[in-house]
């Protein structure tokens, strides 16, 4: 996810650098992704996107197709 890292700590959510990491499509709210609502964080990172692409592929795996 591109963004920048600020100084001050800013909400409770999520873990680890989210209180201090501004993603670039909430720069102009300046919400870390601390501050965003779980649903929208998955929509925007890295890992929500990866995993969005692979669904696909495991559930036709399971499938056994």
């Amino acid at each position: 996810m591109d963004g920048r890292i600020i100084r001050e700590v800013r909400g409770s959510g999520g873990f680890g650098y989210d209180v201090l990491f501004v993603a670039d499509k909430h720069a102009d709210e300046g919400l870390t992704s601390a501050q965003l609502d779980p649903a929208e964080k998955d929509r925007i990172s890295h890992r929500g996107r990866a995993l969005r692409e692979l669904a696909p592929h495991v559930a036709r795996d399971l499938a056994g197709r």
